[in-house]
């Protein structure tokens, strides 16, 4: 059973694949993560992904400006649920609780929910009782980012 605040890729993926829900999927990784692995392809839904660091790389320290970063990408207004997603579920909590208080000090009520079993998966017992998780191993769509070149 999942509690409220904690679904699995693949039940926010059915979420987000809905041309109704008032849902976005806020992709915590790092840049560095993002380029390495991909990102989770919501092409069929318009602006439902945006990415926003909770954690710097390459120190992972946190990142000071996430949820103002997060306001000018995403019209709160408009939004139902905030689903939160990292490599495994870790960060994506913090993230997701943090946003869930500031939202709150700010007269909304959204729904922050943490996807338990993040992008690239866990097999950590505690999480998924030892099985093989995430939005990848799930066989959910994605894409991968092509690398920034810089011009002299």
């Amino acid at each position: 059973m999942q509690h409220k605040d904690q679904q699995s890729a693949i039940d926010c993926y059915a979420e987000l694949a809905s041309k109704y829900a008032k849902s976005i999927l806020i992709d915590v990784r790092s840049s560095k993560e993002w380029y390495d692995d991909g990102v989770p392809d919501l092409s069929s839904g318009s602006h439902k992904l945006v990415l926003c660091e909770w954690r710097k790389y390459p120190l992972m320290e946190l990142n000071k400006k996430f949820f103002f970063e997060l306001e000018k990408k995403i019209d709160f207004k408009k939004v139902k649920n905030l689903y939160f997603i990292c490599a495994a579920g870790i960060r994506s909590q913090e993230a997701a609780s943090y946003s869930k208080k500031k939202l709150i000090e700010q007269g909304f009520d959204i729904e922050c929910i943490n996807v338990s079993d993040g992008f690239t998966g866990n097999k950590n017992g505690f999480f998924s009782f030892g099985k093989i998780s995430g939005w990848k191993a799930s066989g959910l769509p994605f894409s991968v980012l092509k690398q920034p070149t810089y011009e002299n």
